[in-house]
């Protein structure tokens, strides 16, 4: 199953996220949570150690990258209402208090803290000045 779409969300007091009602057949089985750069990774439970297993081959991350990556890694099974918990680590290295957005990534689904994810879609939408727009560069493709 496929990931996509945009979900804002909220993260309870507890660390407790609420899956979109579009992920939760992907994740019934569980998934793994990791560090993933600006964000956390959210991976099926099948797709979890494919994904890492391209990371390690490419051999594109130091070992200590690799290291960290695997230790922040957190396996999560969804409750009764389909909420999976973040742990601390990962809340606290990311700065995820609240306020989330679930990006689906196809293979995939990223938690962003919703202001980072807002300033990132600003970028992308309107770039600063002498930077194409998305827009200009999806008319500049040569298929379309």
């Amino acid at each position: 199953m496929e990931l996509y779409d945009t979900h804002e969300h909220t993260i309870d007091a507890k660390g407790r996220l609420v899956l979109p009602s579009s992920f939760r057949e992907a994740f019934a089985d569980g998934g793994f949570l990791c560090h993933q750069g600006d964000g956390v990774g959210l991976h099926t439970a099948d797709g979890w150690p494919r994904w890492l297993r391209r990371v390690e081959q490419s051999g594109e991350l130091s070992r200590d990258s690799l290291r960290y990556i695997i230790g922040s890694a957190s396996p999560v099974t969804p409750d009764n209402q389909h909420r999976i918990m973040v742990n601390a680590r990962l809340r606290s290295s990311l700065s995820l208090d609240r306020d989330v957005t679930i990006v689906g990534q196809r293979s995939h689904a990223m938690i962003y803290e919703r202001s980072a994810w807002n300033r990132f879609e600003a970028s992308v939408v309107s770039p600063p000045a002498g930077q194409p727009t998305l827009a200009q560069e999806l008319r500049e493709l040569s298929f379309l």
